[in-house]
């Protein structure tokens, strides 16, 4: 019987992390971590437009650039095929909320919105 495994997906505050996991016994096969780009966002937005005090916002690209580097990373660290992947588990921080539109496209990726601080992940 060929093995199968399963990938879990960390969002932490300045980091995704991915591991790899044979599923009949749990071995950690593979590991890779992604530091964001945009880290906790306090001062002001990649736009450069400054935020009220005791704000912290996150990108959410930074989380696209977590599944498109950590989970490539892994299959290539284990030699997994990623045929033989049947099954993701995600995990965020606590209360991560993205606003979004209704086909889940994030607020900030919109140009009428970018420069807005609510259309960003709050911590």
């Amino acid at each position: 019987m060929t093995p199968t495994y399963t990938v879990g997906v960390d969002f932490g505050t300045l980091s995704g992390r991915a591991v790899l996991v044979r599923v009949s016994d749990g071995q950690e096969i593979a590991s890779a971590v992604h530091d964001y780009t945009h880290a906790v966002m306090t001062d002001c937005l990649p736009g450069g437009k400054a935020l009220p005090p005791e704000w912290a916002l996150q990108h959410p690209q930074d989380y696209l650039d977590v599944l498109g580097q950590t989970i490539p990373a892994v299959l290539k660290e284990s030699g997994v095929p990623a045929e033989q992947i049947i099954g993701i588990g995600i995990d965020f921080t606590s209360c991560t909320v993205l606003p979004t539109t209704r086909d889940g496209t994030p607020l900030c990726f919109l140009p009428q919105w970018e420069g807005t601080p609510h259309a960003y992940v709050k911590l």
